[in-house]
């Protein structure tokens, strides 16, 4: 992968941080930062931040739902 094809990919991965974390604030009632820590210090942060996973080519709502099951476990 090339330097600017790097870039992309964490722009695009910013850009999908901050819509899930925008439908988790909202999901939850809570404020973004507060959203921001939750996805954070999830697994699921862990693994979207892993290409090999795959999990960055699933919609917003299923990492969202994701972590909220993550929470319920």
């Amino acid at each position: 992968m090339t330097n600017k094809q790097q870039i992309v990919r964490q722009i695009l991965l910013w850009q999908q941080i901050g819509c899930i974390v925008v439908a988790l604030a909202n999901k939850l009632g809570i404020t973004y930062k507060k959203a921001l820590d939750l996805f954070y210090s999830s697994r699921t942060s862990e693994r979207l931040h892993d290409e090999r996973s795959g999990l960055y080519l699933m919609s917003d709502g299923y990492i969202v739902d994701e972590v909220l099951m993550e929470q319920h476990n």
